[in-house]
């Protein structure tokens, strides 16, 4: 048994595998002779780098283990983008450069070379392009307030104005590529509200109208103020909301009256005097009637209707006689014409003894 497997190790140590494969682009590295059990490592030309097994074992029927390695071009990815820049740069193998490079108006943070690496990555990282810094504009007008207080390329700076004051013209100025501001012809204007309201039957004192300016009114002799004596000028170019003088009547206006002058009422439709205490009645009352309302009458006995133009029969005597023993009275009645074609009942008294 011994000498079998003695003759069996023997054998296998005597084999031999063919010579190694070829992998393109890499060299093989024969650490022992192709004999059974022997490795041969790959090593990758520069640039390249290695997929697979990194060693191959020769095997005992002579061939070499599967599957076999292969070399790959490196390559680093493609420079990314930078805002207000670029990259230059002919191809992304390894050894390559890449050059980076600012707009104008703005100055590289970083290195401004990267070399693609064997490790398939940029020696750099990406660097960035800062705008550079803006003189104070001095362009600004007069009152007026900036809403930044540093200040770079491509900036955009809003004006604003000081309390008092109201902007007129463009309210944003630009830092361009060349570090010089954008021309504007805005300015800050004292903000003014214009003549202060009228107001009827009154007096207005004050003679300057501009932000945070105060007028004051007085009401004429015979009217009352109502609301704030007192009108301001505000920020929006508007005054508060100013006083009214109202009539003062010593007796109350009557029946909706409105005072609308020192004692003198306005009355409505239906009413008169100077309280506004008499109802009219555009037709005349007739036959002794009375106008207690507008358009309404209020007749005498024996009359009716709107104007009391319609009559009714009354037995009225005028005399009355007696005897001794009793009274009797008899009416003698008859129709006598009255005026305006109205016909009443005219009645005579006669005693009877």
């Amino acid at each position: 048994a011994l000498s079998s497997l003695t003759t069996g190790f023997f054998s296998l140590a005597g084999i031999r595998c063919e010579p190694p494969p070829r992998v393109e682009n890499a060299l093989p590295v024969v650490i022992e002779k192709t004999y059974y059990r022997s490795n041969i490592s790959f090593v990758c030309n520069f640039g390249y780098h290695l997929l697979g097994p990194e060693n191959i074992t020769c095997l005992a029927n002579g061939t070499w283990s599967k599957p076999f390695p292969s070399c790959k071009e490196t390559r680093c990815e493609d420079p990314e983008f930078i805002e207000n820049g670029n990259a230059l740069y002919e191809n992304n193998t390894v050894g390559s450069r890449a050059a980076y490079y600012c707009n104008r108006g703005y100055s590289l943070e970083g290195e401004p070379i990267a070399e693609c690496t064997e490790a398939g990555t940029w020696s750099h990282p990406i660097p960035q392009c800062k705008p550079n810094p803006c003189p104070v504009p001095f362009i600004i007008p007069e009152n007026a307030l900036l809403s930044e207080t540093t200040f770079y390329v491509g900036q955009k700076v809003f004006i604003k104005c000081r309390e008092g004051y109201q902007l007129r013209g463009p309210s944003v100025i630009t830092c361009n590529s060349d570090e010089a501001w954008t021309p504007t012809r805005a300015k800050c204007e004292k903000i003014s509200c214009g003549p202060p309201a009228h107001v009827a039957n009154a007096l207005v004192r004050g003679t300057f109208h501009q932000y945070g300016d105060v007028v004051t009114y007085s009401c004429y002799s015979g009217y009352m103020l109502e609301g704030s004596l007192r009108s301001v000028c505000l920020e929006n170019a508007t005054w508060t909301t100013p006083p009214a003088c109202r009539a003062i009547c010593r007796f109350p206006c009557q029946n909706g009256g409105v005072c609308e002058r020192p004692n003198v009422c306005s009355c409505p439709d239906g009413w008169m005097g100077r309280l506004c205490e008499e109802p009219i009645c555009i037709l005349h009352c007739l036959n002794g009637g009375r106008c207690v309302a507008p358009y309404q009458c209020d007749c005498q006995a024996g009359w009716t209707g709107s104007r009391c133009h319609q009559g009714k029969p009354v037995l009225l005597c005028a005399s009355r006689y007696l005897t001794a023993s009793s009274v009797m009275l008899i009416c003698n009645c008859s129709w006598e014409a009255l005026r305006d074609n109205v016909v009443i009942l005219s009645l005579h008294a006669t005693p009877v003894y």
